[in-house]
């Protein structure tokens, strides 16, 4: 049996299929199929010609109605229709000197605006364009950015073992925290939560301790397994690049809470021994 789209009563539905007769609604008179998500009907279509049908006929109504225009500069149009009170005073012979000078002033301001009305069209173009260019430079910087932040994220996070479903996790913190200066290297910004001046390991450590569930459970809880450690790129505390000179040097240019940031996620701290590996 053939289930139609549109049928002309509800008693018109087979009986075989009644339990659909929910799915129809009763359009100019009739029933249509419409219960069905994503499934367009002969109706509908019907219904788009026609209206097609009928915006083309307007359109072609509007052109036929305009034809007569078509030849005229709409500039030359303005400027016949501002003379048009001089015509009048002239023809109801009501010319004296104040009304002539009052014609030579509109015939030198509408000379002006004559000559000005195109330049004032290109003006205009060009500062949409200028913007839209604008625009479009900022969202590629922003872009080529978010790309070279990324560059820089995943092979640390690659190497503190963070779970692949966190990625984005990172990337939309590190959006949000990390700034990249004028040499090009990137460092957390002030006031967002986050120790200013930390670079893209530095900050994934400090991150790793505020958010152990980026880590495998056996790494996660604050636990500074390789996975935090992994992170902290050439941290001088860290057991791979201990340097006690290099710490003197952090604890003297960036301060005490800094140095101990660095050292707490390397799992040591400022003056204390060096981690195992």
């Amino acid at each position: 049996m053939e289930l139609k789209a549109l049928y002309d009563s509800l008693d018109d539905i087979p009986e075989a299929v009644d339990d659909f007769r929910s799915l129809f609604v009763e359009r100019d008179g009739r029933y249509e199929l419409a219960g069905l998500h994503g499934v367009k009907t002969q109706a509908d279509v019907d219904r788009l010609q026609k209206a097609l049908a009928a915006e083309r006929e307007a359109v072609k109504a509007a052109k036929e109605r305009l034809k007569p225009w078509q030849d005229f500069d709409y500039d030359e149009v303005i400027s016949k229709l501002d003379r048009l009170p001089e015509l009048e005073a002239a023809a109801a012979g009501k010319l004296d000197d104040a009304a002539i000078e009052e014609i030579a002033q509109r015939r030198a301001e509408g000379a002006v605006r004559s000559k000005l009305a195109p330049v004032e069209r290109e003006l205009k173009s060009a500062r949409t364009e200028l913007e839209e260019l604008r625009a479009e430079r900022s969202k590629l910087v922003q872009e080529r950015a978010a790309r070279q932040r990324e560059d820089q994220l995943r092979p640390l996070m690659t190497k503190a073992n963070v779970l692949p479903e966190h990625y984005e996790d990172v990337l939309l913190y590190a959006e949000r925290h990390l700034e990249q200066t004028e040499d090009g290297h990137w460092m957390a910004r002030d006031g967002v939560g986050v120790t200013p001046g930390l670079g893209p390991a530095e900050w994934l450590a400090e991150m790793l301790e505020r958010r152990p569930g980026w880590l495998p459970a056996n790494v996660g809880g604050g636990a500074k397994g390789s996975g935090a450690s992994g992170a902290l790129g050439n941290n001088p505390w860290s057991a791979n690049h201990w340097n006690i000179s290099e710490q003197g040097r952090i604890l003297r240019d960036k301060g005490r809470e800094y140095a101990d940031r660095l050292a707490s996620a390397a799992g040591t701290k400022v003056g204390g021994l060096k981690p195992r590996a």
